[in-house]
């Protein structure tokens, strides 16, 4: 069964979870509150390792399936980051299931990395690189920006928190 994003959206509710050192406002649909819980350590280990902000992580999860880790869309992007397989594969080239991607530790992994790669290719340029992250190379030649003005939205929200 496949749920677009726009079938996803629900009534949003707004929860802060203190984890370690970092606040990060979650939005959710119908996501239970230990869910969240079992989800935000991931988000922050991965972020860390990638050398991302969690607050960055929580605001593109938002957008891009509002906390359903089991979204998939039209286009064949799975899980909480939305992960398209073919365009991200795992460390040692192999690709991954869409099943796989919707386990939210292994998607927060592979989303993460790709987060990354985009924002080293844009040398920095968090705009830039989610825009990427969103459409691939056509944002080189030109910057689609409402998915861009919605992650920063969530992101400047999460980080006044």
């Amino acid at each position: 069964m496949s749920f677009g994003i726009t079938k996803i959206r629900k009534e949003k509710m707004m929860k802060t979870i203190e984890y370690g050192a970092f606040t990060i406002m979650l939005a959710f649909t119908s996501v239970q509150e230990k869910l969240i819980e079992e989800i935000t350590p991931f988000i922050v280990k991965e972020a860390q390792h990638n050398g991302l902000e969690p607050e960055l992580v929580a605001a593109v999860i938002q957008v891009e399936s509002s906390w359903f880790p089991r979204a998939e869309s039209e286009a064949g992007a799975c899980g909480l980051m939305q992960v398209i397989p073919k365009w991200n594969p795992k460390p040692d080239g192999s690709l991954y299931t869409c099943e796989q991607l919707k386990d939210p530790a292994t998607n927060i992994k592979a989303g993460t990395a790709a987060l990354r790669r985009w924002l080293n290719r844009a040398s920095g340029d968090m705009h830039l690189a989610l825009c990427a992250y969103n459409a691939g190379n056509t944002c080189f030649k030109k910057l689609r920006t409402n998915y861009v003005d919605r992650v920063m939205n969530v992101y400047y929200t999460i980080k006044r928190k």
